[in-house]
């Protein structure tokens, strides 16, 4: 009897703990949106490999996003609003462009651009006070602008 009451306490027990330790991970929500005067906290979490530079031309409609973070923190891409100044989370197919980095040290995805200027955040974080924020604007041009370019370009060198 006393061994049956001892195994459910040691079984209770064990329970317990692996409980706690699935439970103690910290989980943060991400805000849904950011101030434009936004500031890292601590400018070493993230690495925006793609795009290259923080401001480009394109006449593609969709632009690939990539960092390099370490494994556990959570990646999240806002796009700039005029109206409110503020960034909103960039969704796809009604979530947010979000993700923890895992193990390949990677995030990468992709957004649609609109016609016109495209501000964008990528923000790294490992909690609510630690975070990387990296800006880059994407300016999207109409095909028929590109097309008098050329135009422009071909008068001039022929």
């Amino acid at each position: 009897m006393k061994n049956k009451i001892l195994r459910k306490v040691i079984c209770s027990f064990a329970l317990a703990l692996i409980l706690a330790a699935v439970f103690s991970v910290s989980a943060f929500a991400t805000p849904d949106t950011l101030p434009a005067d936004i500031a890292s906290t601590n400018e070493s979490l993230i690495t925006v490999r793609a795009p290259e530079t923080t401001t480009i031309s394109t006449t593609n409609s969709k632009l690939a996003i990539s960092a390099v973070a370490a494994p556990g923190t959570v990646v999240t891409v806002y796009r700039y609003d005029v109206a409110t100044n503020l960034f909103y989370k960039v969704m796809l197919e009604d979530e947010p462009l979000e993700s923890v980095v895992g193990s390949s040290w990677l995030f990468a995805s992709q957004v649609d651009l609109q016609t016109g200027l495209n501000q964008f955040i990528v923000r790294g974080a490992i909690d609510d006070e630690n975070f990387t924020i990296s800006r880059f604007d994407v300016n999207l041009l109409n095909e028929g602008f590109m097309d008098r370019i050329k135009g422009v370009i071909s008068v001039i060198f022929n």
